[in-house]
């Protein structure tokens, strides 16, 4: 049961150490540059470097805790600071010019009797444990520690205003039948990625972190943690358990959803890893992405959205091309939304990063299908296998978390006999759709003429300014197919888009003109512009798909009986708002 049989050692609430310099990775350890100044500069005193060196060096946890927080932030540069559930988190640039997220879970911080009534809650849920046997869950841990906390800190000697017996209860379990400081960092929204080389003990671990000195960034930096091989040792015990599947030398990759779906783990130990286990966790979005909220933070601008939406609802067939990070999950859950709630759709993923279950939650039928190492065969047969078979379950949408081999011939075959559904969409790495062109054709061995089932490409691309250090994601590229294999027309121009195939298409089956085309592309662009203006006076709500639905909604029922006006539709779109939105605009 995670670390509910440990022992904690004897000793003080707080350890404090100092980590030994060689084969140390953390560059504080000796300063780059000399700790001076220009013009009227002076040396710095012999005490004051060393005492820089040492709170740099100075490492502090808990008793009961295995993860080390390394150092402190006085004197470093604090380009942003704010509070998590469990603790406090300052986004500094340090003395080596590097950034780190420097994280304080707040049982760091507990001194004196209320850090000792903690040990002794944690003692106590272990005795319990032991003598009683069987299994144990969250809520057994909390009531056990919460009976325990209520009467030890009657007694206690300090204050304990602003410090609530349920948020103790919550150190408990964190570091009984939790996850002890991932339990931390995966409550962290900010947080994408999680990262821990081997051997941990003598690394940082690592973190991708986005709205950094803007709503639309992300940047790679270490923390102020190292977890000891036992932090380790327990979240794989624990990823094992609710995976069931098996990792050990003979089979040294594990690889399995966590946080309930949340997120992604991939773990790699001995003899693949030949200094140790080594982890990297992938979190997902916890609110639904939307074309609304990628406009909100610069990824689309509201044409573009606008545009993408109208091609969704039209059933055309895309790829979403971009490198790793660079937002093509994003995009992809945010386009879903744009489906009529009346279509099915299908999703193939090997990771639960898509919106199924609040898709059906707002009424969607969607139908999941998980591939993972429970099923027999490589991942590339896997997806083969669960395209087939969702070829066999009816008319519907097709989504494909990502395209990466035989199952892309499975799919162009079914495209071009007419098999497959009323639409697909999916993602496959490349940074532009000549690239991708280029993998499928000559990599996966599809034929040119099979690749022109395609309708349109469209790429995220990950922007970096010279000597800085965050990333910005936005769509570089909208592409249609050709005339010819290989060739490729820009759709983000009016004259672009009108001369596609897919669009002429489209034009023909809907009995459309191009004025009809363009002025309801201009209306879903402006209604989308709309919720994302009223989103910044009344909160990120009208980010939210129930918004996307609504407009979308709002929009067939005019079109069907004959407005088409855009003055007319977003007049009245307008006025739904103050009804149904709690204000003016």
């Amino acid at each position: 049961m995670a670390r509910i049989m440990e022992d904690t050692a004897p000793g003080d609430m707080l350890a404090f150490n100092e980590f030994p310099v060689s084969g140390s990775e953390f560059p504080e350890e000796a300063p780059k540059r000399p700790d001076c100044m220009e013009g009227n500069a002076q040396a710095p005193t012999v005490s004051g470097s060393l005492g820089r060196i040492g709170r740099r060096c100075v490492r502090r946890k808990p008793i009961y805790a295995d993860t080390w927080a390394v150092g402190d932030i006085s004197g470093m540069e604090v380009l942003e600071s704010y509070d998590l559930p469990d603790g406090k988190v300052s986004i500094v640039r340090t003395e080596d010019g590097e950034t780190e997220y420097n994280v304080m879970p707040d049982e760091y911080s507990y001194h004196g009797s209320i850090g000792d009534s903690v040990s002794a809650a944690i003692d106590h849920v272990r005795d319990a444990y032991r003598k009683k046997g069987g299994s144990i869950d969250r809520q057994t841990v909390m009531s056990l520690a919460g009976t325990f906390l209520r009467e030890r800190v009657k007694n206690a000697s300090e204050d304990m205003s602003g410090i609530l017996i349920s948020d103790l209860c919550e150190t408990v379990y964190r570091h009984t039948l939790g996850l002890g400081i991932f339990d931390v960092l995966m409550r962290d929204p900010r947080i994408e990625d999680i990262y821990i080389d081997a051997p941990c003990g003598n690394n940082r671990i690592h973190i991708t972190l986005n709205q950094v000195s803007g709503i639309n960034s992300h940047v790679r930096c270490r923390t102020n943690l190292v977890a000891e091989p036992k932090e380790i040792r327990n979240l794989i015990n624990v990823l094992k358990r609710e995976s069931g599947l098996l990792y050990c030398e003979t089979n040294p990759i594990l690889e399995t959803d966590m946080d309930g779906g949340n997120a992604r783990a991939t773990v790699v130990g001995y003899p693949l890893s030949p200094n140790g286990d080594s982890v990297a966790i992938r979190k997902h979005s916890r609110m639904p992405w939307t074309t609304t909220r990628l406009i909100a933070n610069g990824s689309l601008d509201p044409y573009t959205a606008g545009l993408l939406s109208f091609l969704v609802e039209n059933r055309s067939t895309f790829l979403i091309c971009g490198a790793r990070g660079a937002g093509k999950s994003s995009l992809l859950s945010a386009m879903l939304f744009e489906f009529p709630v009346s279509q099915r759709i299908l999703t193939i993923e090997d990771t639960m990063e898509l919106p199924g279950e609040r898709m059906r939650s707002m009424g969607y039928k969607v139908q999941s299908m998980l591939i993972d190492d429970r099923m027999e065969g490589d991942a590339r047969k896997r997806a083969d296998e669960a395209l087939r078979v969702s070829l066999r379950l009816g008319e519907s949408a097709i989504v494909l978390g990502e395209v990466r081999g035989d199952e892309a011939r499975t799919l162009y075959q079914s495209m071009r006999t007419g098999r497959a559904g009323s639409s697909i969409l999916g993602t496959i790495h490349g940074d532009s759709a000549k690239s991708v062109y280029d993998r499928v054709v000559h990599d996966m061995g599809i034929s040119p003429e099979a690749f022109m089932a395609t309708d349109f490409l469209v790429t995220m691309g990950s922007f970096r300014g010279r000597g800085e250090e965050k990333q910005v994601r936005r769509l570089s590229e909208a592409v249609a197919t050709g005339a010819r294999p290989g060739e490729f027309t820009d759709i983000t121009s009016p004259g672009g888009l009108i001369s596609s195939a897919a669009v002429r298409r489209i034009m023909s089956e809907t009995g459309m003109t191009e004025e009809d085309m363009l002025e309801e592309i201009s209306i879903r662009a402006a209604m989308r512009e709309f919720l994302t203006e009223m989103s910044k006076r009344h909160g990120e709500g009208f980010l939210g798909p129930e918004w996307i639905v609504m407009a979308n909604d709002f929009l067939s029922k005019h079109l069907s009986s004959g407005v088409t006006s855009y003055d007319e539709i977003m007049g009245a779109f307008r006025l739904r708002f103050a009804r149904f939105g709690g204000g003016k605009e």
